[in-house]
């Protein structure tokens, strides 16, 4: 294994921003954007669905669509006006979101009926490449691997907080999906809280290991593609028609515990999974993409997943979530799973 090199360089703002990479980083530092105004988000408890609704009122003014000529997700040095980076190249790159829904300022509200929490955590971006117009499809698999290991460093440093109990690393691409800076980047959300998917999933996994059975019993025409360590497959419960997920064939309650090997598959399943995508639909495919870990380092119960939900309905046809999904709950799809990993298996055999 190559070694990593993790360079904390402090802001303008005493927050940090994190510089990884396969080479020690000793550029200097150039001009940093203005410090921006602390937030201070707060939580709402919706009675109703029984979860959790955060509020951070001044995320409206977050960067939209910026002009062609200015992304403030590239290299900052040198340029006429300042990025979140300031210097001229690097690997990786992690530092505080500016427009945070959760973070150490967070603070409840007054209320005589509201149910309020400050929403402390953390919301980190992470910039993939200094390159702007490079995807994780494109990307050597040494940059994904990094970018895995990467998040582990994450995991384990976010999880020292006392205020996070949940981690979750994700990316959403495409404009579909919300996206309004393109540069290749994703984000962490570090909640105080474990979300309610997460809370299903932990009971279900307590009950009985479904991965591992969907693994031994399920056909293979639900995969689309493995090797010794990983599959990558559309669930047989799909809840939109091309979606994917990638699992490591041992059980592991998240990355962190995953062998060099296992992070080498891991890291050519990603790219095969996201470039298939691609070739399915002759562009780049608008996706989110998460990573399904165990809430603590340690859980015997548990096991890693990555997630892939490209939200279209059959081909390039948008899946809406209209009012089925959105009122009750409740999926209704028309494209059978078997069918569409038999599509996509072509494209990422």
């Amino acid at each position: 294994m190559k070694k990593i090199y993790k360079r904390s360089f402090l802001r303008n703002d005493n927050k940090h921003l994190f510089l990884y990479g396969f080479k020690e980083h000793k550029e200097k530092g150039q001009e940093e954007l203005n410090i921006s105004n602390n937030l201070k988000p707060h939580m709402r408890w919706n009675p109703s669905r029984q979860e959790w609704v955060t509020y951070s009122e001044q995320r409206k003014n977050r960067t939209f669509f910026p002009p062609k000529k200015y992304c403030p997700l590239c290299p900052g040095a040198g340029s006429k006006v300042p990025t979140e980076i300031p210097f001229k190249n690097f690997e990786v790159a992690v530092f505080p979101n500016r427009w945070a829904s959760f973070n150490e300022l967070g603070k409840k509200i007054s209320s005589d009926f509201i149910n309020s929490q400050p929403s402390k955590g953390e919301c980190e971006v992470v910039v993939y490449s200094s390159e702007h117009s490079k995807s994780v499809a494109e990307m050597q698999l040494d940059r994904i691997k990094l970018l895995i290991y990467v998040w582990i460093d994450r995991y384990i440093n976010l999880l020292k907080n006392k205020s996070v109990k949940y981690v979750l690393p994700f990316e959403n691409r495409g404009e579909e999906c919300g996206v309004t800076l393109h540069h290749p980047h994703g984000q962490i959300y570090a909640y105080p809280f474990v979300p309610p998917a997460i809370k299903k999933e932990q009971k279900a996994f307590k009950k009985e290991n479904f991965l591992l059975s969907i693994m031994t019993h399920l056909k293979k025409k639900y995969y689309t593609y493995q090797d010794k360590n990983v599959i990558a497959f559309v669930p047989p419960f799909a809840r939109y028609a091309y979606e994917v997920w990638i699992a490591p064939k041992r059980q592991v309650p998240g990355p962190w515990a995953l062998t060099e090997s296992e992070i080498v598959s891991l890291a050519y399943s990603i790219k095969k999974v996201i470039r298939g995508y691609d070739k399915f639909l002759g562009k780049r495919c608008p996706y989110v993409m998460g990573l399904h870990s165990a809430p603590k380092l340690k859980d015997k119960n548990y096991h890693f997943h990555i997630e892939f939900y490209p939200p279209l309905r059959h081909g390039d046809k948008p899946k809406i979530l209209a009012g089925s999904e959105s009122m009750a709950g409740v999926f209704i799809m028309d494209v059978l799973p078997e069918n569409s990993a038999k599509e996509l298996r072509k494209f990422m055999k």
